[in-house]
Order: structure tokens, then C-alpha cells, then sequence
């Protein structure tokens, strides 16, 4: 029996091609690639294009003018106030007192303690404290002294309500050296005083403006007054005057205006008055704002910074880094055919000449020249003007501003007429303007060239 071959050959399976595999790895392929291309490709933003309004404004620092009269001691001694700075009080009210010897304010201030402050009294301070806290600015530390000297005024005023009572019989006393002031006029009382009480506009002037030449002094409960010193003012209308120094250039801007709008700075308060100019003695022109609101808020004040909005320019709004320039050549205006177009002389390479029709770039306003785009035509072609044989040689050249407008899938340039402009955003014509709102533009101009195509 024959042996038999314990020799094994193990047999080779055919390689087949798996198409998923290759259909997943081409896929995954692809997208890497993609990836790659849109994070290496310069990302374009796009803006669109909506309606908006800027206004300009114009910063000032006005001298306040109101109907005031200043009151002076009758006596000397040591003063104290029954009416807080900036209340109203009407003729014959108790005002302040003057205590010849202080004996008596003492003995007042003994008698009157922390319970004589009623609920609805601390409830009233609480809340002045309250809006100061909330109001604090660390760049206006003084306005610290002002809260301290009106809760001083208010303390005053709560604890000596409660002893007027014990005051009029000391007022019978004729032992008493303690004298009475009533109010001679109604308004409202400042114990603020700067030596300006009364001025009126026509005798303003540039020395009116030095702050420093008119120091603000408060009078205050418990101060040592001579005889015949100005202790308080009373101002007796709500109407007042700002007076402000304007130039030639604020004329020309706002000088024709019957009102002005404007904010009080520092404070948030917008406010309108009736607007005039009038030439001082010393030859200087002065603004004056009329005024009949808010006289109170400013009681204490003579010098106030003002904002004014002189002009609200309404357009198209876009962003500043929209904007790009293009160079044109200009044509005069009266090249133009009677169908708003250009007739512009060509030239080929075998030296054969042809002359088309082209639209150019007109801007409102202008009337002395159009524009041809400097990259579509050579320096020295010629324009010739209708039914004559008068040439204009291209050669000047002028920038227009303008945007991309990415409308059609590519950059095309547009000319933009701009009105006004801030830090960010610029507000363009409607009607001078190549633009209409919702059109998407280009948001950074330097991101693209003409005719690029745009993905996004």
C-alpha cells in the first residue's frame, strides 16, 4: 500500500476589494480636506445693510443764570438752619436762627435727642442715604461732602421741628439773646453762595467763566456769622437761563435753532429749552438756553457741562470696516450724451479704433465731473464728446468711497456717499448712495478684492 503525503499546502484566498472601505476612506478623505481649506481659508463676514441714525454733539461748560436774592444777618452769633438746603419755603417761614452766645443751641441739643426722630423721619434719611449709595461715583469724591452737609440739614431740620414749640416761648423771653429770621420772599432756599447772586446776561463776560474767581462758600447750621454777612439765597422762579460762550463755527451749526436738545453730563438727564444768541458788551457772542424744569436739581450750582446734540443724521448705517477706496478717472459732466453715458474711444492691437457707450459713477451733489473705473480704462484713452470732435484725455484721477456688495456671489464695488460718522459705524446717504437696505456687504474690506468670489 503506497505511503501516503502527510506534506500540507494551505491554500491562498483571493484578495477581494471591499467597496465600503474604500468608499468610507475616500469620504473621510474629503472631509479632512475640507477642513483643512476652510480653517486655512480667510474668513469673510458678512454685514447687512439697515437703516439708522447718528448724532453729533458738541461738549460746553454754562454759566447758569436765575432769579435769586441773598439774605444777610441782622446779628452776629452762631447760626442754625430750620429748612434743609434746596427746600421751598413761602413768606414768613422760620428760615434760621441766630444765637448770640450758642448757650441756647446747646441747651436745644440736649433737649432733643435720638428719640425725638420720628419712624417717618428715618425713613427719609435712610433713603437719601440709599440714592447717594446707589448714584456713588469714585471720581467725584466732593459729592461726598455734599451728601454729608444735606444729611446735616435734614438732621437738623427733623430734630428742631419737634422744639419749635419751646423756641417761641424763648422768643417771649425777652432775656433771650436769640434772634429770628422769617422768609422775606417764597422759593426755594441754597446755602450756597458765590458772590455771581443776581448777575444777568448782559453783564456776562469771559471773566464770568473762571470758577476760580468765584468760590462756592456753604453756610452751615452752628457757623459763627458777623452782623450784616450773607447767610442764604432764595430763588424765586423756576425759570433760568445756561449762557454759554459759541463760536462762528457753533453758528453755522445750530446757530438758527429755536431749541436745543441736550444732556446735563455727569447726571444722565436729557432736557430741551428754548434756544437764542445775543453779542455781550465785551463783544464775545454767547448761546442761552431757556429753561423751566429742573431748577431745583441745580439749585447750588452756577457752573454746569453740557452736552448738546447739534445734528441727527439719518441714513443707511454700515460698519467703518466696510469701507474701501477705489480709484476713478474723472470726466467733466458735460461729456455726458443726452442718455447719461460716456463715449469712450478704444483702441485694439491691430490699431483699430471703436468708440462704446458706458454708464459711469455719478455722485449727487457734484456737478462738475462723473467717474470711469481706473482699472477698466488706461491712462491717455479719450472721451469725445456728442456730435462734436472734442476729446478729454483720461489721466485725472480721484478716490470715491464705496463697500463690497456681495449681493450676486462676488465682490462688486459700490459707491457710498457718507453723512456722519462715529468710532464704528458710518451713516451714508439713501439716496447718493449705490446701497439699499438688507444688501449684504462685505464686513472687512480688506478681506477681499474686487470680483472675488465670496462663500459664506
Amino acid at each position: 500500500m503506497a505511503k501516503r503525503n502527510a506534506k500540507i499546502i494551505k491554500y491562498k484566498k483571493p484578495r477581494n476589494l471591499n467597496v465600503g472601505i474604500v468608499l468610507f476612506a475616500a469620504i473621510f478623505v474629503y472631509l479632512v480636506a475640507s477642513v483643512v481649506m476652510y480653517l486655512s481659508r480667510t474668513q469673510i463676514h458678512v454685514y447687512e445693510v439697515t437703516e439708522g441714525s447718528l448724532a453729533s454733539y458738541s461738549d460746553y461748560t454754562a454759566l447758569i443764570l436765575r432769579e435769586e436774592t441773598v439774605s444777610y444777618s441782622e446779628s452776629a452769633g452762631y447760626i442754625n438752619f430750620y429748612v434743609r438746603d434746596g427746600r421751598r419755603v413761602g413768606v414768613g417761614d422760620l428760615v434760621y436762627t441766630i444765637d448770640e452766645t450758642g448757650q441756647t443751641l446747646e441747651e436745644l441739643s440736649q433737649d432733643t435727642g435720638e428719640s425725638s426722630l420720628s419712624s417717618e423721619d428715618l425713613q427719609r434719611l435712610k433713603t437719601e442715604l440709599l440714592r447717594y449709595t446707589i448714584s456713588y461715583d469714585s471720581m467725584n469724591f466732593s459729592d461726598v461732602y455734599d451728601m454729608k452737609n444735606g444729611i446735616q440739614s435734614s438732621l437738623l431740620e427733623y430734630l428742631n421741628a419737634g422744639a419749635l414749640e419751646e423756641l417761641s416761648s424763648m422768643q417771649e423771653d425777652a432775656a433771650s439773646a436769640f434772634a429770628w429770621s422769617y422768609a422775606q420772599n417764597s422759593g426755594v432756599v441754597s446755602q450756597v453762595l458765590d458772590g455771581l447772586e443776581g448777575l444777568t446776561a448782559d453783564q456776562v463776560n469771559a471773566d464770568s467763566f473762571d470758577s476760580s474767581a468765584h468760590p462756592q462758600s456753604l453756610v452751615s447750621s452752628g457757623q459763627a456769622m458777623e452782623n450784616g454777612a450773607a447767610v442764604y439765597k432764595t430763588v424765586t422762579s423756576e425759570d433760568w437761563q445756561l449762557v454759554f460762550p459759541i463760536t462762528e463755527e457753533d453758528i453755522a451749526r445750530f446757530g438758527d435753532a429755536s431749541a436745543l436738545n441736550f444732556t446735563f453730563r455727569g447726571t444722565h438727564l436729557n432736557a430741551s429749552g428754548a434756544f437764542s444768541t445775543y453779542t455781550a458788551a465785551d463783544g464775545s457772542t454767547y448761546g442761552v438756553i431757556a429753561m423751566d424744569r429742573y431748577m431745583v436739581q441745580f439749585v447750588d450750582d452756577r457752573y454746569v457741562d453740557i452736552q448738546i446734540e447739534t445734528e441727527n443724521v439719518q441714513g443707511l448705517k454700515i460698519p467703518v470696516s466696510s469701507v474701501v477706496y477705489k480709484s476713478f478717472y474723472t470726466v467733466p459732466r458735460s461729456y455726458l450724451t443726452e442718455s447719461g453715458e460716456l463715449l469712450v474711444e478704444t483702441t485694439d492691437a491691430e490699431g483699430n479704433t471703436a468708440v462704446s457707450a458706458v454708464t459711469p459713477v455719478t455722485v449727487s451733489g457734484n456737478e462738475e465731473y462723473c467717474y470711469l473705473d481706473a482699472a477698466r480704462y488706461q491712462a491717455g484713452q479719450a472721451v469725445i464728446l456728442q456730435d462734436s470732435n472734442e476729446r478729454y484725455t483720461l489721466g485725472a484721477t480721484e478716490e470715491l468711497t464705496g463697500v463690497y456688495n456681495i449681493n450676486r456671489g462676488y465682490a462688486v464695488f459700490r459707491r457710498v456717499e457718507i453723512l456722519e460718522e462715529s468710532n464704528e459705524y458710518y451713516i451714508v446717504s439713501t439716496s447718493g448712495s449705490s446701497l439699499s437696505v438688507y444688501d449684504h456687504i462685505v464686513l472687512d474690506s480688506s478681506a477681499v478684492s474686487e470680483n472675488d468670489i465670496i462663500y459664506y
